[in-house]
This record gives structure tokens, C-alpha cells and sequence, in this order.
């Protein structure tokens, strides 16, 4: 299954390492969500997995979701996107 975003938005901007390196990561959120056809390269191997937020909290609080990025970016649109 591949997903296609009828919009980008933009979230915020962080720092990925700061005092050791001066990038810094754009976060978006993807929006009006249609399924389709996946364009992945013959060597990606990634799953879409569609869940609701109130479930990828929790994986959060429990340590699955681990990466630094993704957590900032579903924490990011739960406090500020979607609770206004």
C-alpha cells in the first residue's frame, strides 16, 4: 500500500544535534491522505501502518516510538495542530 498527501504542511524546524552540529530538520505534516499504488525503490521495504493518534501516544509513552524526529513531530501536532 502507498499513500499520497493532498497537503504538506509545514510543523517547525529543530536542531538535530545541538553543540555538536549545526543541522537542523524540517517537520511536515502530510494531510488528506489518499491510498494507492507505493513508488518505493526495490530495496525499501517500509509498511504503512494507519493508526489513531490516542494509540501512537501511547506507543510513545511505552518507548516504541523511540526516534527523536518522530516523536517531536506527532507530539508537535497533538498539542498544536490538533487540540486548536
Amino acid at each position: 500500500m502507498g499513500v499520497k498527501a493532498g497537503r504538506l504542511e509545514r510543523l517547525t524546524t529543530i536542531w538535530t544535534t545541538p553543540g555538536f552540529t549545526d543541522e537542523r530538520i524540517h517537520l511536515f505534516w502530510a494531510a488528506d491522505l489518499t491510498v494507492g499504488k507505493h513508488a518505493r525503490e526495490p530495496d525499501e521495504f517500509i509498511e504503512v501502518t494507519p493508526k489513531p493518534l490516542s494509540e501512537v501516544l501511547k506507543l510513545i509513552q511505552s518507548g516504541v516510538i523511540s526516534d527523536a524526529k518522530t516523536v517531536v513531530a506527532l507530539l508537535f501536532i497533538a498539542g498544536f495542530v490538533l487540540e486548536h
